[in-house]
């Protein structure tokens, strides 16, 4: 039903959204970077976890902005784009739409304000622009699952767990991309302490996130429905096996415990150095 650009899109928006959302929670919670005059001149004299973050932001932002060209190229009309934004009627598809476009500009402002010195954007500022983008980010995840729960042409799809596998699946996309570029900063007793908090709440989502995909798999198995019992077969065994197999179960949570499993050994070699 979907080709490669709407799945690329649906991936690189989870990797972005939860990029986003977890470096603006890790700055209002823990970090709180300086912003306008007190700033530092620049990233690279910025102390370790600012970096950190700052580096976190550039990468959930260009993922966002990647997932939103596939979803241009794939609707391939620059009417069709203009159309999800000036549609009168209030429908999922608009409502995402503009949600998307508002994280997008959310996050740039956002890491811009990092690699750029802008006077005027204070403190207080950036963490308006933090709440408002989780909130966004959150919207983003909830809209695609939505979208996939309504569609009529694939009876798996209409279950209540698609939603929340969204959501789980951009958070811990989230919290393994900021413990990804966490491998690209030094680490100090702020960043360990940060990357710590990371693997907990990834080790929490993954769990959840386990949980919720076999449910949603012991649901449709359990099923009557003829569509639901041919597309659990694919999905067991059949065309589908491999993507559901190899992408979501091995990339998608294997992968994030071979990260952690890596920030691991080099916080415990750091701890032998010391």
């Amino acid at each position: 039903m979907f080709g490669e650009l709407v799945a690329a899109y649906l991936f690189l928006a989870g990797v972005g959204a939860g990029g986003i959302a977890a470096a603006s929670l890790a700055d209002l919670l823990f970090v709180r970077a300086p912003f306008g005059a007190a700033a530092e001149s620049s990233v690279a004299e910025a102390p370790a976890a600012e970096r950190l973050v700052s580096l976190v932001f550039a990468a959930a932002f260009g993922a966002l902005a990647m997932g939103v060209g596939c979803l241009a190229a794939d609707l391939g009309r620059v009417d069709r784009v203009l159309a999800l934004f000036l549609t009168p009627a209030f429908t999922l598809m608009n409502v995402g739409a503009w949600a998307l476009a508002g994280l997008l500009a959310v996050g740039a402002v956002l890491a811009l304000g990092r690699f750029a010195y802008l006077p005027w954007l204070g403190r207080r500022a950036v963490g308006a622009l933090e709440v408002a983008a989780v909130a966004l980010a959150c919207a983003v995840a909830v809209y695609a699952g939505l979208l996939l729960q309504g569609l009529a042409g694939v009876r798996l799809w209409a279950s209540l767990w698609v939603p929340v596998l969204f959501v789980l699946s951009a958070a811990s996309c989230g919290c393994v991309l900021f413990a990804g570029c966490s491998l690209f900063v030094e680490a100090d007793g702020r960043t360990v302490a940060l990357g710590r908090a990371i693997l907990r709440v990834d080790a929490v989502v993954v769990v959840a996130e386990a949980v919720a995909a076999a449910l949603f798999f012991g649901e449709a198995a359990a099923s009557g429905h003829p569509g639901v019992i041919a597309s659990v077969a694919s999905l067991s065994h059949g065309a589908a096996a491999l993507p559901w197999w190899g992408g979501f179960v091995l990339c998608g949570l294997a992968a994030s415990l071979a990260i952690e499993g890596a920030l691991w050994v080099r916080e415990r070699r750091s701890a032998g150095a010391r």
